[in-house]
């Protein structure tokens, strides 16, 4: 029998985070904070201790804050959440982490219109990288697979892997893999360049070192290599990595993604004080 998406379905939000400062740091405070509103249920998973104070505003967002040990990465956190919550009682399911900073524009259509295009689930970014599969920073599920056994038997099979590249290939592309096998239909909210717009200038991992050569977009990591357009195009995050991680060299000055056409975000509580002068890694959370 065909289940049909509700008009005002009812939705739980589960966000992981790993903090080692052991707080809440500010760009998941936000998060928490513009997906508030589309949770009728928001759930905070914290794989790191948190201090009082973070504690304390964690709760006064949050319906629930689960601390635990920092075992198995953001899917071993969403799994220990599920194990306490029944998902066949929801109409839509949304997977976050805090890899990502944003939502740069508002998020509610976005997931408004993912949930209105009638795919069992999706993601903000689908990836031909190792393979074809939905990144996993941002992923929705509808009635259909909620109230399926193939959800149950992909939760059950999570286990605790230490190695994030293990947990990628098992289980970001794993995920795809399993729910399309158990016959659900997939979408992403951002469309794939066609060739031959595809093609871009990227460094790519080739001999031991890196090569710049024009390659498909889609096939390696689109949202740290094509950031900016991706955000003129509507993508409604930045990962954090290019603000404060391995790829900041990416990013020369954050003032032209602060000019972008309804970009609107909070620079300031992130530590980007002047976000005309600022470059991207200057500052940490």
């Amino acid at each position: 029998m065909e289940l049909a998406q509700s008009d005002d379905p009812k939705r739980m939000v589960i966000l992981a985070q790993y903090d080692p400062g052991k707080g809440l740091p500010a760009h998941v405070r936000i998060h928490l904070q513009r997906l508030r509103p589309h949770a009728d249920r928001l759930i905070l998973v914290s794989n790191s201790d948190m201090d009082s104070a973070s504690q304390d505003v964690a709760d006064s967002l949050c319906d629930r804050v689960l601390i635990r040990e920092n075992r198995g990465w953001d899917f071993a956190a969403w799994r220990d959440v599920l194990a306490w919550e029944t998902a066949a009682d929801w109409d839509s399911i949304i997977l976050t982490n805090s890899s990502i900073v944003g939502p740069l524009y508002p998020i509610g259509p976005v997931i408004t219109e993912m949930e209105a295009r009638g795919a069992d689930f999706w993601g903000l970014v689908h990836s031909k990288q190792l393979g074809s599969h939905l990144q996993s920073f941002f992923l929705g599920f509808g009635p259909r697979v909620l109230k399926s056994a193939a959800w149950a038997d992909f939760w059950a099979r999570v286990l605790d892997l230490n190695d994030k590249w293990d947990v990628i290939k098992t289980y970001e592309l794993g995920l795809t893999k399993h729910f399309a096998k158990a016959g659900f239909s997939f979408d992403a909210f951002m469309k794939n360049p066609a060739f031959p717009a595809s093609i871009r200038i990227v460094d790519v991992e080739r001999l031991g070192g890196v090569l710049r050569l024009p390659w498909d977009i889609n096939r390696v990591g689109r949202t740290i290599r094509d950031h900016e357009a991706m955000l003129r195009e509507g993508f409604p995050y930045l990962k954090a990595s290019l603000l404060w991680g391995q790829d900041r060299h990416r990013v020369h000055s954050i003032a032209k993604l602060t000019k972008i056409s309804g970009v609107n975000y909070p620079w300031d509580e992130i530590g980007f004080a002047n976000k005309q002068e600022i470059r991207a890694g200057a500052a940490s959370d």
